[in-house]
């Protein structure tokens, strides 16, 4: 089985460009990628010489497309690359494209016989469009999704066999708004449990630690979980905040920026010492696919506070509590529990680690493998 990959950012360079990274190493290590296409890439494992990268052009866009908020200039970007790959397909017996990337080259693969699947990372476009309305109605803060790009991505899922989603609440979204079930492939995500592991002894100063990693945004529930914070008013605690403001969310933080008890750490390029000081995770996401901070969080043995839009794979009771999305006082609460009940805490902490180990970057990559045989059985 040959698989051609595609996905328009910096392969093996953060983010989603991660997650592509132990997709394909598993297909290469299968003996099952023949090519990849990319925007740019970071050397890894993966050799040279079966990876396409588009170059200059890619990077030159992405970096200006970070000063447009309309998002006119990610758009362009997506369709030169779309384009851009047609011009350097391989054969195979399937083709898995990140949406947004790919609506040229899904009708192309198709056409040469390919079984062809988009990896969708985030919620249904018009779910999430729904969501960042109402939260730019409460806040004045955001930008929304242009309906150009919504329609394309929704072009993409209609010319794929099938749409490949990180959590059942992503496939949910989708089922809400139609697209068939038989269609949609549930595949959580993973993580490095050898790289994430809990501290083998966490220095008792007294303080009981809460972690919030990721993009300081409405997006990712910041203003809720500052307002939980405060709510609180504990004098002997400390919340760290790890991770980079987006664009115009600082009047939202003003009123928190020389708070006591927060910590505004800022973005870090290892994460793993902060996740080993804390006591628990806390990511009251309005929308993810499936976070991969949370995953992080669990394999370095920390309980998790989250949401059900955040597709994680905690439970709770088991290795966090969930709480609704936009409530602070919930936020609240299930800190105050955290922090009142040390034994169970730390039973969820124990469980966090345990279900950590069940999601490998290994197994992502074999329940993908399993999927690209069967479709290709179907034909």
């Amino acid at each position: 089985m040959n698989v051609l990959y595609s996905i328009g950012m910096t392969f093996a360079g953060g983010g989603i460009g991660t997650t592509a990274y132990h997709e394909a190493r598993a297909l290469y290590q299968h003996n099952s990628l023949i090519r990849l296409l990319c925007g740019a890439y970071r050397p890894s494992d993966i050799p040279a010489n079966i990876i396409k990268a588009m170059g200059w052009p890619s990077r030159m866009l992405r970096r200006l497309a970070l000063y447009d908020p309309a998002r006119r200039i990610a758009y362009l970007h997506n369709m030169l690359y779309d384009r851009w790959s047609t011009r350097h397909f391989a054969p195979a017996d399937v083709f898995l494209v990140w949406g947004g990337f790919g609506l040229q080259a899904l009708h192309q693969a198709k056409s040469k016989g390919m079984k062809t699947i988009v990896h969708w990372a985030s919620s249904h476009p018009l779910f999430r469009h729904a969501l960042f309305v109402e939260e730019y109605e409460r806040t004045g803060i955001g930008a929304l999704p242009p309906e150009h790009m919504q329609k394309r991505a929704l072009a993409e899922f209609e010319a794929a066999d099938s749409v490949m989603v990180p959590s059942q609440f992503v496939a949910d979204t989708f089922q809400k708004y139609g697209f068939p079930s038989e269609r949609l492939f549930v595949n959580p995500y993973g993580v490095d449990t050898k790289r994430f592991q809990p501290a083998h002894q966490r220095p008792d100063d007294g303080i009981f630690r809460a972690l919030f990693v990721g993009q300081v945004g409405t997006r990712k529930g910041i203003h809720y979980l500052l307002e939980a914070w405060d709510r609180l008013g504990w004098r002997d605690a400390e919340l760290l905040i790890v991770g980079r403001p987006v664009a115009g969310i600082k009047p939202l933080l003003q009123r928190y920026a020389h708070h006591p008890t927060i910590r505004w750490v800022g973005h870090v390029r290892d994460p793993r010492p902060l996740y080993q000081q804390a006591d628990v995770f806390v990511f009251p996401t309005i929308e993810e696919g499936s976070a991969l901070v949370t995953y992080e969080a669990l394999a370095s043995g920390l309980p998790v506070i989250t949401t059900p839009h955040a597709g994680a794979v905690a439970r709770h009771g088991e290795e966090g509590l969930i709480v609704p999305i936009r409530d602070s006082m919930a936020v609240a609460n299930a800190l105050e529990y955290m922090r009142a009940h040390p034994s169970e805490r730390q039973a969820m902490a124990r469980a966090a680690r345990q279900r950590a180990l069940e999601f490998s970057w290994e197994a992502h990559g074999e329940r993908l493998l399993a999927h690209f045989q069967a479709h290709l059985q179907r034909r």
